[in-house]
């Protein structure tokens, strides 16, 4: 009898895994934008206009840390050339994101 309590409990536990397994490979397939999306020149005005004001506003606070002391003057800099560089491959890229190439499943955690 034992035994048989002990079964149906593992039954449970391995329908529930398989049961948030599915569920969370729906919700990746959900995150993953379409291979063939292409903007507008008016979208990608649009999003490189707040992609620009988002770097801005991160190259602002590199250098207060740079000023502050947190980082060395040469290692801000790098940061800065290195989120120039990275704007430059958004837009060459038509700022439609590209699927990490190590692209791992990710869990909803909270």
């Amino acid at each position: 009898m034992r035994w048989i309590k002990i079964n149906i409990i593992i039954l449970f536990i391995a329908a529930a895994v398989i049961s948030l397994a599915g569920t969370a490979e729906a919700a990746e397939k959900q995150q993953q934008p379409p291979a063939n999306v292409t903007l507008t020149d008016q979208q990608k005005n649009e999003i490189e206009q707040l992609e620009a004001e988002i770097l801005k506003k991160r190259k602002d606070v590199i250098s207060k840390y740079v000023q502050y002391g947190v980082l060395p003057k040469e290692r801000g800099e790098h940061i800065k050339n290195h989120i120039d560089k990275h704007f430059e491959m958004m837009k060459q890229n038509g700022f439609v994101p590209k699927p990490h190439p190590h692209a791992h499943k990710f869990e909803k955690r909270h």
